[in-house]
């Protein structure tokens, strides 16, 4: 479940997968999915061709299929 709190990159530091917990393409800040899916520069190409313009989590979670396809786009589902 996506709810935007959580720092992703926190818990792969607590499996010994990465040490740090900002975002692993902009690296400015906590990686959380809403900073992901709204803020973060690094993926807006990406966020751009599977989410448009969806501009509140109410508008992008009525999208599954471009929130599916994004996280896959991005390697981020496995």
């Amino acid at each position: 479940m996506i709810t935007g709190h959580c720092p992703l990159n926190k818990h792969l530091s607590i499996l010994g997968i990465t040490d740090s917990p900002l975002c692993r393409t902009c690296m400015e800040t906590e990686e959380t999915p809403i900073h992901v899916m709204f803020q973060c520069n690094g993926v807006a190409e990406q966020r751009a061709a599977h989410l448009g313009s969806s501009a509140t989590l109410h508008e992008a979670l009525g999208d599954l299929g471009g929130l599916l396809s994004f996280w896959s786009e991005l390697g981020w589902l496995e």
